[in-house]
């Protein structure tokens, strides 16, 4: 697994904390939310179905199906994952166990193995907060656009946001991430691997506009998300002067809290191969 699978997860991860924190002008709903997530993120044990897509003009670029179990009492997860792309789909499992994480992929026999230790979390749940207080100031002026329904089964959090109902600020930040994230896919091909799979995102470079922000959370009356969708649409064009609309829809679910049983996995030891997470090879 290379920086390019990191990446897919590492977006996946900001797409729902970006959703999370964009709820935040509304008092209720979002400290609703806050709570609800600590709850969940507080579980012995959960399973996760996430689902994500990505799409231009209509044209699939890259689609991922994951199913997440994790027993943090006994401390093992699974992870089983399946992506696809425009000319290629790939299949890979991740088992967390004894301290590490454990890799394969569909046709391949070689185990990769990486610490599961995160040495920079402290610094990530610092980093987290500066980004809540910030995210907090940008979104202010978001407050009557949010939602929150209450139901026999908990409560409903939405923020549906079109056209210029979404902030400047937003808009700004926005363009200015898809500009660049051209430039670090291109420095990402320079690494390579058994797990290379990405789409081939189209170089937006100017009239780059957030036309559309929808997220949907369903907590229920245990204070636990259940559900969250998001979805995002962008417009630009390229150099050429193409216009492209891309499209970006999640889907996570969250079910048989503190139900979950992980099972440990038999490892070979001969077919390990220790990855080098900092460079994307294996040693």
């Amino acid at each position: 697994m290379n920086k390019k699978m990191i990446g897919v997860i590492g977006l996946s991860g900001a797409i729902l904390l970006g959703s999370v924190y964009s709820i935040s002008a509304n008092t209720s709903g979002y400290e609703l939310y806050k709570s609800a997530l600590k709850q969940t993120h507080q579980a012995k044990s959960a399973t996760l179905e996430i689902s994500f897509n990505l799409k231009d003009n209509d044209n699939t670029l890259f689609s991922m199906d994951s199913l997440y179990k994790t027993d943090t009492e006994q401390k093992v997860s699974s992870i089983s994952t399946e992506m696809a792309n425009e000319e290629e789909t790939s299949s890979m499992n991740m088992f967390k166990q004894d301290g590490a994480w454990y890799v394969t992929k569909e046709g391949t026999e070689v185990i990769y193995k990486m610490d599961a230790k995160n040495p920079h979390s402290d610094a990530s749940m610092e980093l987290q907060d500066d980004l809540e207080n910030l995210i907090d100031v940008l979104t202010k002026n978001l407050q009557q656009q949010i939602t929150v329904d209450e139901s026999k089964n908990g409560q409903t959090i939405e923020l549906d946001l079109t056209g210029k109902e979404i902030p400047l600020s937003a808009n700004a930040l926005s363009s200015l991430m898809i500009k660049h994230s051209v430039m670090l896919q291109d420095r990402q091909d320079q690494d390579s691997s058994d797990f290379h799979l990405q789409p081939t995102i189209p170089a937006l470079d100017h009239d780059i506009t957030v036309k559309k922000i929808n997220v949907i959370a369903d907590v229920n009356n245990q204070n636990i998300v259940e559900k969250q969708t998001v979805k995002a649409v962008v417009t630009g064009k390229d150099k050429q002067g193409k216009a492209h609309e891309l499209i970006l829809n999640m889907n996570l679910a969250v079910k048989d809290y503190n139900k979950t049983s992980v099972s440990p996995v038999e490892i070979s030891a001969e077919k390990v191969e220790k990855l080098d997470v900092s460079h994307g090879h294996g040693q």
